[in-house]
């Protein structure tokens, strides 16, 4: 039911590669999308999105790269998926702004609000969990 976009996965290993490495020098787009086993084009454009937000920073030049910007410790699930995704939903109708074409039975549905309530202890946990305790 609740899967994790790729996306999202994608964003957090390339966080990783950064954390463990780069603190003996900037790590390129290639090296993180060879290590991290990720498409290039989706690697250089998840890390356009993560320097947008501050996340990471890019430095530009023959030894540039990206470097963390947020210590491990400090950089939690939650603003990752912010920065990559916007939000990560158990269903369709839960997003702002929800019509009847995300979901016929949004006007009277007997789950929306228990699964609103999963979603917000989701969210805690998501808010909660840092990078750090991701790359052990």
């Amino acid at each position: 039911m609740f899967k994790i976009p790729k996306k999202i996965e994608y964003a957090l290993l390339a966080l990783k590669y950064i954390a463990e490495h780069s603190s003996e020098e900037c790590v390129n787009t290639k090296a993180i999308s060879t290590n991290a086993n990720i498409p290039h084009e989706l690697t250089a454009k998840i890390l356009q999105r993560l320097v947008k937000e501050n996340i990471i920073v890019s430095q530009q030049g023959v030894r540039g790269g990206y470097v963390l910007n947020v210590s491990a410790e400090q950089l939690s699930v939650f603003q990752v998926i912010q920065a990559v995704d916007d939000e990560v939903m158990l269903t369709n109708c839960m997003f702002d702004g929800a019509t009847v074409k995300d979901c016929e039975r949004i006007e009277n549905c007997c789950l929306k609000n228990p699964l609103n309530n999963i979603q917000s202890k989701i969210n805690v946990l998501f808010s909660t969990t840092y990078l750090n305790e991701i790359i052990g």
